[in-house]
């Protein structure tokens, strides 16, 4: 099994985890950045109290509404990453060992490699992944993004992944 390979399926493993436990935070955070009526907001709802109106309302099923499509999201998102990171990488240190051989470097992968090994997995994972991401936004927010944004669409969903490629530049910086 290739290192990219196995670095993928961790990463894959690794956010499921985390999403699992996560989830009913993420589901009330969606609501309250898009449930949000600044003109009617007399008082701000905090998250706990959010989640138990969400249970009392609705039941304990809509803390986890579309918690299957995310884990393949999470899944799918952090597998791509990684995997793509790994290789990426490779193709880095290969190349750094060859200028090295010629002289120029001392075969190590500089950071501004490394900030476009990053920056490239990220871009390669936004537009495998997004799709899945808006899909599963739609299903924590329930009816309200159907009221306010209209039925889901190929071109809205594309419109909003150009925004999220840029966004990924920066988070090459962490890794």
């Amino acid at each position: 099994m290739s290192d990219a390979l196995i670095n993928g399926l961790a990463g894959a493993g690794g956010g499921i985890i985390a999403q699992i436990i996560t989830y009913p935070l993420q589901t009330v955070n969606a609501r309250q950045q898009t449930e949000r009526d600044l003109k009617k907001e007399k008082r701000k709802v905090g998250t706990i109290e959010q989640m138990c109106q969400v249970v009392k309302q609705e039941g304990w099923e809509r803390l986890y509404g579309g918690l299957t499509p995310s884990l393949v999201g999470t899944a799918a998102s952090q597998g791509v990453y990684y995997y793509f990171y790994q290789i990426f990488r490779n193709k880095a240190e290969t190349a750094a060992l060859q200028s090295q051989k010629k002289g120029i470097g001392d075969g190590s992968v500089g950071m501004l490699s490394s900030l476009v090994v990053a920056a490239l997995s990220g871009c390669v994972n936004v537009l495998l992944t997004n799709p899945i991401w808006v899909v599963v936004t739609r299903m924590q927010v329930k009816n309200y993004a159907l009221r306010k944004y209209g039925p889901l669409n190929v071109l809205n969903v594309f419109l909003i992944t150009v925004p999220s490629i840029i966004l990924c530049l920066p988070s090459a910086l962490l890794f």
